[in-house]
């Protein structure tokens, strides 16, 4: 259990700040930066291995919606990356790159995008090799329009595990009394059905979400 809720910690780390991110990303472009410029990392423009993205709600809020959606991607080989060259000793981001996801929505509780496995070009970046690339995390990001400004809902899976399902409360509560917007309370598939009774199962909603290939190519 607890190998489970550290996984589900980090995982929710890492989305909270890929959520920032997927928000504030308009206006970085817009004003620039000239103390850290962007990776140079390029869409590969001859893709051939698309995956379908299908996120699910059972028994949520009405007004529930998938507000965004990202692949993120990794370096497999840290050679091809330039020195680290700060006091820090961190690389900021430059062993990974995420795209957005297109969502649509299917019904009232389906949502659905695509994305690519091959989706960054493996290419010569930094004059050191080739940077090659595989699919780190695949997540989005639901809210309710009754609690977006104080709450979000996270997901997340890899193209190793294909699918998981997070269960949260009906009742979207503050998880903190300030203003700040925090990812809410949720719990992992194995962890609802180990520590929530089961009369008190009626008292939460699911979200799914799975990564597939598509098999219509």
């Amino acid at each position: 259990m607890k190998e489970l809720e550290g996984k589900l910690f980090r995982a929710l780390g890492v989305s909270r700040a890929l959520y920032a991110l997927l928000l504030t990303l308009p206006l970085l472009t817009a004003c620039g930066s000239k103390e850290r410029a962007p990776p140079p990392y390029e869409k590969n423009p001859s893709p051939k291995e698309p995956y379908d993205l299908v996120l699910t709600v059972r028994d949520g809020p009405d007004d529930i919606q998938a507000s965004s959606a990202y692949v993120n991607y990794k370096v497999t080989d840290e050679a091809c990356l330039p020195p680290i060259d700060n006091f820090e000793g961190v690389r900021y981001g430059m062993d990974e790159h995420t795209i957005k996801i297109p969502l649509q929505q299917i019904d009232k509780t389906t949502f659905k995008g695509s994305f690519f496995r091959d989706g960054v070009l493996s290419k010569d970046y930094y004059g050191k090799g080739v940077c090659k690339w595989k699919v780190e995390l695949v997540g989005a990001f639901l809210e309710t329009e009754t609690t977006k400004s104080f709450t979000y809902f996270s997901v997340s899976t890899t193209l190793q595990d294909v699918s998981d399902t997070l269960h949260a409360k009906k009742d979207i509560q503050r998880r903190f009394d300030d203003d700040g917007i925090y990812p809410a309370s949720i719990i992992s598939e194995e962890g609802f059905i180990e520590s929530v009774p089961e009369p008190q199962r009626s008292d939460y909603f699911s979200i799914s979400i799975s990564a597939t290939p598509r098999k219509d190519m």
